[in-house]
């Protein structure tokens, strides 16, 4: 009988090991399973986030370099507009000095001659400032124009140069700094943007 025990309880005992290996085996092949998912999930979201990150990155660096060309071109533009309003500074300020004082006087006479061929009755307008220096000037060299009827006057909105009016005030011919520097800059811009940037 205790051999038939011993064969009972070894029969147990390899029934017991054997469902014990097949659920330790069911459990590992469980646990391999869910790993595997585990890592398939992993790797799914990190391919996710990569994408992700590359067409961020895609983005960013096309904002960058559209970002880099605007303020390329701004930095032109600012550089051309800087460039521009200091020539016209200076153009303003040389006009100025050469539209005053002897050289008035002289572009006074000469308009005021050429005024006075045209038109009996021309009014020159001149700087507040110039008008008594112009007018002595315009007695000792202009007395025949004078005569016909020209007339000088101050005119507050002319700051150098000359405004030539005929007949009812209308501006025939302007030679005020303002306007000279405007026609001189309308040929000096174009040349000028040539010589900075190509």
């Amino acid at each position: 009988m205790s051999e038939e025990l011993q064969s009972l309880l070894d029969r147990i005992q390899a029934d017991g090991v054997a469902k014990a290996e097949a659920r330790a085996a069911d459990i590992v092949s469980a646990a391999e399973k869910k790993a595997a998912d585990i890592v398939s999930a992993a790797e799914k979201k990190a391919a996710e986030r990569l994408a992700k990150a590359e067409a961020d990155a895609a983005t960013f660096e096309r904002r960058a370099g559209e970002s880099l060309r605007q303020a390329a071109r701004d930095v032109v533009r600012s550089v051309r507009e800087n460039v521009q309003e200091t020539c016209e500074r200076l153009l303003r300020a040389d006009v100025k000095a050469a539209l005053s004082g002897d050289a008035l006087a002289a572009v006074v006479e000469t308009v005021a001659k050429a005024s006075a061929a045209e038109d009996a009755g021309a009014e020159l307008r001149v700087p507040p400032a110039e008008a008594e220096k112009v007018a002595a000037h315009a007695k000792a060299r202009l007395a025949a124009e004078l005569a016909k009827g020209l007339k000088i006057a101050p005119d507050a909105d002319v700051a150098a140069g000359v405004r030539v009016l005929v007949k009812n005030g209308r501006v025939e011919h302007d030679f005020t700094a303002e306007a000279v520097v405007e026609a001189l800059s309308r040929v000096v811009r174009p040349e000028l943007a040539k010589a900075a940037f190509g």
